[in-house]
């Protein structure tokens, strides 16, 4: 059977008919389904992208030196991560992008586990899926059975709003770090902690200043009201950075020169 087979109908897709009986409603409809932003894309960003629209040749996967710097300021600053070498870190066409590719990028297949959220994003699963790996569905890192290579946390999370505490966090590193599995921390909702404050697991009081097996998705979508530009990024373990470099390299996955421009 194709893997493509085993995919889930696509959640919005699923919502067609709520969404016409919700429209019929004389007051209108709350949609509250994609969680797209609707506020305008700053004026600074559309300036940018005008301004940088002469880029006549290709652009490259590791991004620019000026976006990669701005990547590393910006953990440093605002998520207290250590600062990074350049090669550790990686634009993205949109982080979902990523997300859904990543078990392909690491080379995982049937033989190998993949945990995600117990509620959560659907392409964690999606992106299982398209690698043939195995699935498991654990919050609680005591918990996973078997012997996972790959391990999604999220947080704040989509769509519970949960948010780790420093302690939870530091478990997972320590948990993903005994038994060998990349652990992957979706962060795009960062901005987005009403109740309490969110951390990165780059966070230096998390991973004790050492990025080794960790990666950190970041995105500008909503953060920044530029969700048509799909840019976003990955940053973390430089060895498992430069991995998914040199396979994005063959398959053409570069975020074009002047969405760079308006990240950097």
């Amino acid at each position: 059977m194709s893997r493509i087979s085993e995919l889930p109908d696509f959640p919005w897709d699923t919502l067609a008919a709520a969404k016409a009986k919700a429209n019929a409603h004389p007051d209108g409809i709350v949609d509250l389904s994609v969680g797209t932003p609707i506020d305008a894309t700053p004026q600074i960003a559309k300036k940018i992208l005008a301004e940088s629209a002469e880029w006549p040749g290709y652009p490259t996967v590791w991004g620019t030196a000026q976006l990669r710097g701005a990547i590393i300021s910006y953990l440093s600053l605002r998520w207290r991560a250590p600062l990074l070498p350049e090669t550790s870190v990686m634009p993205a066409i949109g982080t979902k992008e990523l997300v859904a590719w990543l078990p392909t990028l690491l080379g995982l297949g049937k033989d190998d586990l993949v945990v995600v959220p117990e509620v959560a994003y659907p392409t964690y699963r999606v992106g299982a899926i398209l690698a043939g790996a195995q699935i498991q569905d654990c919050d609680d890192p005591a918990k996973i059975q078997g012997q996972p290579k790959l391990i999604w946390i999220n947080s704040p999370a989509n769509p519970t709003g949960q948010i780790w505490t420093k302690q939870q966090m530091k478990d997972w590193v320590e948990y993903a770090r005994s038994v060998g599995a990349i652990l992957a921390s979706d962060e795009c909702y960062g901005e987005f902690g009403w109740d309490s404050e969110p951390t990165s697991v780059l966070a230096e009081d998390i991973c004790a200043g050492d990025p080794s097996g960790l990666l950190a998705m970041h995105s500008l979508s909503k953060r920044s009201n530029i969700a048509g530009y799909r840019a976003g990024f990955v940053a973390g373990d430089p060895e498992i950075v430069q991995r998914l470099v040199a396979v994005r390299k063959h398959a053409g996955m570069m975020v074009p020169g002047p969405v760079q421009a308006v990240m950097t």
